[in-house]
């Protein structure tokens, strides 16, 4: 009898040790590379396989599988695992006989201090057509690159449709072989994005497809920040998203939410806000509604300028009036050092479940810390458990009961009460007895007993619902 073999693909890797130019559709400076952290959310042992693509779909092995026990993350790390040349910049696929989960992180350390997480695709939720929310140029001093992979096994057209305002640029890509990836930056699309423009993407393809987007900054001979998500495809599109974690000048951070209409016609978006001031007192809510916002457009909400009280920090559920939408948050600060620059992608209410994955979680390891962040959005109070399983030793359970409908729990330096954690870092499953959304938020970190904070930047990614 054959196990039913799972996989995940990844639109991004890469391994950059020259410079690079931020016009031909990479990140800007030198020392770029990423590695994936593989979980296995499966009932039983596993060998995760991992395999590189170039953009002409050629393979590259990544080293022997890697066993990992139920609940237990593996990592390769694109510029040690694989066998890819200096500059390369290509997609993956991972393959397990259970069912996995997988991040990608791309830094460049210890040149730089820029960091980004996004989440794989599943081959299951692969499509013909994947959206972009957000997509700038020199925007503020910001650009975006979107990497699109061909996740079909055959050759695949892939048109990329840039919509700024009332305009529209596009680029085609002929015949994309299996498993390769293609980049398209500002200057690609034709005609070019103008010069401090902002807008989103939307992507087909003859086949299916899976795509991450990483902005930057535009002119920098080294990168000190980065944004990461991953693209939506129609099983992340709904009527209502919620968004486990936005801020108004809380820790000088705050939040954006850009929420892309991918509806057929035109309609109202609106969020609510669920907050508390310091993170203390009663729940509050509040609500926003603009448009009417064109089918394919985007609209952006922004903490200060909804007129959140300073110190808020909470939780938000975004709504369309008539059908479904993409959102994504982006959390900014340009005030500490290093700079917080993060980014992640909304849940649709269809994604929702009792049970999340979250393949890694650092606690004060290697100078970096790990914060859960986990939304209740059922109709009753929530009783949230997550479990820890560190690289060795039992598993250690941590729990939060009575989180209000529409509320955030958070788990923080967890090593408080369990010593043995310091300096560890592994994989997470939170589950409630109510449905919920979780991210995690990484972040430089010190703590008496373990290393100084690094010099990364800050990065998010969003849990796996299962």
């Amino acid at each position: 009898m054959h196990k039913k073999i799972f996989v995940l693909v990844l639109a991004l890797l890469l391994v950059s040790v020259g410079i690079v130019s931020a016009q031909s559709g990479n990140l800007p400076g030198s020392g770029w590379w990423s590695g994936q952290q593989i979980q296995n959310v499966g009932s039983a042992s596993t060998s995760v396989l991992f395999t590189a693509y170039d953009g002409q779909g050629n393979d590259f092995p990544c080293g022997n599988p890697k066993s990992a026990a139920p609940g237990q993350s593996v990592n390769f790390l694109t510029n040690s695992d694989c066998t890819v040349p200096a500059g390369f910049v290509g997609s993956a696929v991972v393959s397990a006989d259970q069912p996995i989960a997988a991040i990608v992180n791309v830094v460049n350390m210890p040149s730089g201090r820029a960091a980004g997480m996004y989440r794989g695709t599943d081959g299951a939720d692969v499509a013909n057509t994947i959206a972009f929310p957000l997509m700038k140029n020199n925007y503020f001093g910001r650009s975006t690159t979107l990497y699109i992979q061909n996740a079909s096994s055959s050759l695949n057209t892939v048109t990329v449709t840039v919509r700024v305002g009332g305009s529209t640029h596009t680029k085609v890509f002929n015949n994309v072989p299996a498993s390769a990836m293609v980049l398209v930056g500002p200057a690609d699309v034709s005609p070019a994005m103008g010069n401090n423009t902002a807008g989103s993407a939307t992507v087909t393809g003859t086949g299916a497809l899976a795509g991450a987007a990483l902005e930057y900054q535009t002119a920098v001979a080294l990168g000190s920040n980065l944004h990461a998500y991953t693209a939506f495809g129609p099983q992340d599109f709904a009527q209502r998203a919620f968004c486990p974690l936005i801020r108004n000048n809380y820790v000088r951070l705050n939040t954006g939410i850009q929420a892309q209409n991918v509806h057929t016609a035109a309609q109202n978006i609106t969020i609510t806000y669920s907050y508390r001031v310091n993170n203390q007192g009663a729940v509050q809510t509040r609500s926003i509604t603009k448009g009417p916002v064109a089918a394919g457009a985007a609209v952006t909400f922004f903490t200060p300028s909804d007129g959140l009280p300073d110190r808020a920090v909470g939780s938000a559920t975004v709504q369309g009036a008539s059908g479904p939408i993409a959102v994504i948050v982006n959390d900014e600060t340009f005030t500490l050092n290093p700079n917080r620059v993060a980014a992640y992608t909304c849940f649709p209410d269809t994604a929702d479940t009792t049970e999340i994955a979250l393949p890694l979680y650092k606690e004060f390891y290697f100078g970096d810390t790990s914060g859960i962040q986990v939304q209740n959005v059922g109709n009753a109070a929530a009783n949230i458990t997550a479990t820890y399983y560190p690289p060795s030793g039992n598993p250690v359970v941590f729990t939060q009961n009575n989180v209000a409908v529409g509320a955030s729990a958070t788990f923080y330096s967890v090593s408080n009460n369990s010593p043995a954690l310091l300096q560890t870092a592994g994989g997470v499953v939170v589950t409630s007895n109510q449905p919920i959304v979780a991210i995690v938020n990484e972040e430089p970190g010190t703590k008496t007993g373990a290393r100084p904070a690094s010099t990364q930047d800050a990065k998010i990614y969003e849990g796996f619902n299962q």
